[in-house]
């Protein structure tokens, strides 16, 4: 069994000569001149395929799965050195949404189970007992993991993940609640948020995407219902993901939404305010994808394309408020073509794959210098929130690589360790007194909104 990704990378992988073809064209009219500096980090091809999502797991390192026949956890440097962490077992069939946990380590999924890996290569595989694994996305401090797994027929779930690969389903999805989308978000009030496909009707009928909300007791209530368009195009099997923006409010794409079925962004309310934000007239450059908020408050995403009507893959920005402007038009070339991937780096960059076209013909990994600010780190706030003098403390937040030190109510700990982007370990050090607990990354400071208090 290949995961969903998997079969439409290898798919696609055998398009790649007339991706590049098509998506060398210029830029249909009325598009922006291309905005920042977009340089070549490497080509895929050989020993790899397909690249994925991109994480940074330490400043200026990245770590993806590169995916064809069979597959590859690599990892990239900012300068575009690539080395291999580990080669999967022959039809392993990893998913290429990963994440590391408050360990350290790197989780996914893959056709037999979930596995992590560790920042040396090595790989522990944990079976699922259904099946079907979660698709991991979401990490929190107490250690749990969380993902959606998604078999089109059965099987259907959010489900829960302890660090060592102990599975508990959350919600099993009724067919009239859909088929889940592989990343869902959890926002500050506790609940998970994410898109679902919801059946047709009929055949030749158009069927709804389903944005829900999962309490952490398991109860899905389903907040909005938007048109998809899937049913017209049934081969595209494109993916759409939301994002919780520091405003709030949650931002996703309808891939072949709008009255045009070429795509559309919309914005919801955590209570089921739907707005739809920006629709694409043409869907040989529409099909919106992938998206992610920067550092400069924006909002930045990806643009497919259908390469059958001579549409090149691109970039694009879009404000909060809906201001939206294409900033990219991809050289298939010398870039490559959608499906694409975007992560800011700590030093302000963006970070990015293609799937598809590029030198080596499976995709490449490249850098966008747009001027953007680095992003600053924030704090969420620790675990546990009380301890004596040489308790282990696990503070969370955002943006927290490199970090140079913590400190419990101005007192500096001694003792720290930088675990993940999201976590940094510490222990409470001799003197500290009850009060807020400080990070300091290169990038700035943040400190906790309560107080840590000293037993």
């Amino acid at each position: 069994m290949q995961s969903p990704i998997h079969k439409y990378a290898a798919a696609l992988s055998s398009l790649a000569a007339v991706f590049c073809v098509a998506s060398a064209q210029p830029a249909a009219a009325g598009q922006a001149t291309n905005i920042g500096t977009l340089t070549l980090l490497t080509g895929f091809g050989g020993p790899y395929g397909s690249p994925g999502l991109l994480i940074e797991t330490s400043p200026a390192r990245f770590v993806g799965i590169a995916v064809a026949d069979n597959a590859t956890a690599f990892e990239l440097s900012s300068l575009g050195a690539l080395s291999t962490l580990y080669s999967f077992p022959a039809n392993a069939g990893p998913g290429q949404t990963i994440v590391q946990a408050m360990n350290g380590m790197i989780y996914g999924s893959e056709n037999a189970g979930n596995f992590s890996l560790s920042a040396q290569g090595a790989v522990t595989t944990y079976p699922a007992p259904t099946g079907f694994p979660p698709n991991i996305a979401i990490q929190l401090p107490d250690g749990s993991l969380y993902g959606t797994s998604a078999a089109g027929t059965g099987h259907n779930a959010l489900l829960q993940m302890t660090l060592r690969g102990t599975e508990t389903v959350l919600h099993s999805f009724s067919a009239a609640e859909g088929r889940p989308f592989a990343i869902p978000v959890r926002a500050p009030d506790g609940n998970f948020y994410g898109i679902s496909a919801e059946p047709a009707p009929h055949s030749n009928s158009s069927a709804s995407a389903i944005v829900y909300r999962i309490t952490p007791q398991g109860q899905l209530t389903t907040i909005a219902k938007y048109p998809d368009g899937r049913p017209d195009y049934p081969a595209g099997n494109f993916k759409e993901y939301l994002v919780l923006a520091s405003n709030g409010l949650l931002y996703g794409t309808a891939a072949l939404g709008g009255s045009n079925k070429a795509g559309a962004i919309f914005q919801l309310s955590l209570d089921g305010n739907y707005t739809q934000l920006y629709e694409f007239q043409d869907f040989a450059t529409g099909i919106p994808t992938f998206l992610t908020q920067a550092s400069d408050g924006n909002l930045y995403g990806v643009a497919q394309g259908k390469y059958q009507f001579g549409g090149p893959s691109s970039l694009f920005r879009i404000t909060p408020a809906g201001q939206f402007e294409t900033l990219q038009v991809l050289n298939g070339l010398e870039i490559g073509t959608c499906p694409c991937w975007l992560t800011q780096g700590s030093d302000g960059l963006f970070y990015g794959t293609t799937m598809n076209g590029g030198p080596g013909s499976f995709g490449t990994a490249w850098k966008w210098n747009l001027g953007l600010p680095k992003p600053l780190p924030t704090l969420s706030g620790t675990l546990p929130d009380s301890g004596a003098q040489g308790a282990k403390v696990v503070v969370w937040g955002e943006n927290l690589l490199g970090a140079t030190g913590v400190s419990f109510n101005g007192t500096p700990a001694t003792t720290f360790s930088n675990i993940s982007r999201e976590y940094v370990v510490a222990l409470v050090p001799t003197g500290a007194t009850t009060g807020p607990v400080t990070v300091t990354t290169p990038n700035g400071s943040a400190t906790t909104s309560g107080s840590f208090t000293i037993e």
